[in-house]
């Protein structure tokens, strides 16, 4: 099976030519979720990130597949310029399967944030909620505020597989994890003949539904 990896960065900003990587958060599916911080690299000015980022391309480089929640729209964005500004090579073309955009494509919720979608969900485990005051902390390179922002990254982390799990039936253009034969979404061998659907070329095809993800 092919190696699939939930991840997650905290910043001081939004701008990476402005604005240090505080934390990189990860997780292999199924195994736990690990974290690293800007403090696990020695560093002497503040604003150095070099290590976390050399850190992160180096497990990110690993994966046969990404999931983020809406990694597309900054996460990625915010490492490839710090891959680049410190001489790293680009990544591979990993798959990417961003949940936001399966949210806001097959969802009718009030909001897309995260949180909001867990809850709607009911996936069990709740965010882990930082304050303003905590997050100011953290910017300026408070330790022990950046442990709570690493804390917040784990949860986002871990939260972010099991929605993955939840959605991944609604992934069109989910990557085929095993082959033509198994379930192209999990793998799996247990699929079922569900009845046939209309094609606009080729008129009728058998319809098949996996028995363990529900993926069609």
């Amino acid at each position: 099976m092919p190696s699939i990896l939930s991840w997650d960065i905290e910043t001081a900003g939004l701008r990476a030519d402005w604005d240090a990587q505080l934390v990189f958060g990860y997780k292999w599916l199924g195994q736990g979720a690990k974290t690293k911080t800007i403090l696990d690299f020695p560093h002497d000015d503040i604003i150095d990130d070099r290590g976390i980022v050399g850190y992160a391309h180096s497990v990110l480089s690993q994966a046969d597949m990404f999931v983020t929640y809406y990694g597309k729209g900054f996460d990625l964005k915010f490492m490839n310029a710090k891959f680049l500004q410190y001489g790293l090579p680009v990544l591979p073309p990993i798959p990417h399967v961003d949940l936001y955009f399966i949210v806001r494509g097959n969802l009718a919720l009030s909001r897309k944030s995260l949180d909001n979608v867990v809850n709607f969900l009911d996936l069990g485990q709740k965010k882990y909620h930082v304050s303003p005051q905590i997050w100011r902390k953290a910017r300026i390179g408070d330790p022990a505020a950046i442990k709570q922002v690493a804390a917040h990254c784990k949860r986002d982390v871990e939260l972010t597989e099991d929605l993955y799990l939840k959605l991944r039936p609604l992934s069109r253009q989910h990557p085929r994890v095993a082959g033509w034969s198994p379930c192209r979404v999990c793998g799996s061998e247990r699929l079922q003949r569900r009845g046939y659907a209309m094609t606009s070329t080729m008129g009728r095809k058998v319809r098949v539904q996996c028995q363990s993800c529900s993926a069609w």
